[in-house]
């Protein structure tokens, strides 16, 4: 798969819609493709890759990791995978918008 910056900056604009369901935050850090996210209960995991899209997620280890921290750290993956194969499968960039359900 060929990278473009294009590709990352659809990654993350689909990512950022996908975890805004979840009420988390992203926030890019000032070191090239490495971000933040932030959960309601203020757990904070780190998102970073070196050859993308092969991607890292790791805990920060900021308070006692809790049942909550696995359910959100489980929907970021899911929302990591999802939008990997989405900007994957549309290398053109035409972006889904994410809906909430009702």
């Amino acid at each position: 798969m060929k990278v473009s910056s294009n590709l990352i900056s659809d990654f993350e604009k689909l990512f950022r819609q996908k975890l805004q369901l979840n009420n988390c935050r992203l926030k890019k850090k000032k070191q090239e493709n490495n971000y933040e996210i932030t959960t309601p209960a203020n757990d904070i995991f780190l998102m970073y890759w070196g050859e993308f899209p092969e991607i890292n997620l790791v805990y920060q280890p900021i308070g006692i990791r809790t049942h909550q921290t696995m359910v959100y750290e489980q929907a970021i993956r899911a929302h990591i995978k999802s939008c990997v194969i989405s900007v994957k499968n549309n290398p053109a960039s035409n972006l889904v918008t994410v809906d909430k359900e009702n």
